[in-house]
């Protein structure tokens, strides 16, 4: 199972930048006057007043009044999502100290050996999930004889870029397939450059390399690409890693190496 323990913690950092940023909104609205409002609709029209709850009247806000109003509207909207923000940041930290979802794994290999021989966990672990991965047979594309790109681990792969690219991912331990199938809705089978997996938490990424960018068939034929990609919710950083090259810029192991570090480690 994925931990989103990394994802969760990335969102309390949010939440947190948004607090701070509230936070300075409302030091700049500290000296608005403690007003309510009422709204009303004639005529098609919003109209506001200060209403007093004490005496129970109200007073029809001015035209010249609305940067007052639009102050107190705004010093109320501010506390309220301040004080929403800071809720959800107490529940979310009280989740994440308890939450592990490793733990469901750990009941398994836990055991003793013994035991585990007669035990069929109800979620494989990490190891013989990434075992079964790697174990999947499918049909490779044909490669014309003539290419000569074989990656340290005996992959034979279409361009020098590639083949950095392999060579990389092999360097790194990172499981992959080469031109493994998939079925994309509007285009139909497709076979990506890399299908990687990271050990880590169990997410797969398709890496496409685009290697001649500056041909404009090859780059406006895999700009549609892309977007079918998109399309299919695969999307840039999120399950898809996307590598570029030209004549004039060339891929560099310095970008092969940040997406890896980035998205399979």
């Amino acid at each position: 199972m994925e931990n989103y323990s990394e994802i969760l913690k990335s969102q309390l950092d949010e939440i947190n930048d948004l607090i701070a940023k509230s936070n300075k909104n409302l030091s700049k609205l500290q000296n608005v006057p403690n007003r309510s409002i009422m709204v009303s609709h004639c005529n098609g029209c919003d109209q506001y007043y200060w209403y007093n709850k004490v005496e129970d009247t109200k007073e029809y806000i001015k035209k010249s009044q609305k940067g007052e109003l639009r102050k107190t509207l705004q010093r109320d909207y501010e506390i309220s999502v301040n004080k929403k923000l800071n809720a959800l940041k107490r529940k979310l930290s009280k989740f994440l100290k308890t939450y592990d979802i490793d733990e469901i794994e750990k009941v398994y290999s836990n055991l003793p050996e013994a035991r585990k021989n007669l035990v069929t966990p109800i979620v494989d672990t990490k190891e013989e999930f990434v075992k079964k991965w790697e174990s999947v047979e499918y049909e490779p594309m044909e490669i014309n004889d003539n290419i000569e790109f074989v990656s340290v681990n005996g992959v034979k792969v279409r361009s020098k870029s590639e083949l950095i690219i392999a060579n990389m991912l092999e360097k790194n331990g990172v499981c992959y397939r080469y031109e493994y199938p998939i079925i994309l809705k509007g285009l139909g089978t497709v076979r990506p450059d890399f299908l990687c997996l990271n050990k880590r938490t169990l997410k797969e990424y398709v890496w496409e390399h685009f290697g001649m960018m500056d041909n404009i068939a090859y780059a406006n034929k895999n700009i549609a690409k892309i977007q079918t990609y998109e399309q299919n919710d695969f999307l840039a950083g999120k399950n898809m890693i996307m590598t570029f090259e030209s004549s004039m810029t060339p891929l560099s192991s310095a970008t092969i190496k940040q997406m890896i570090e980035e998205y399979l480690l």
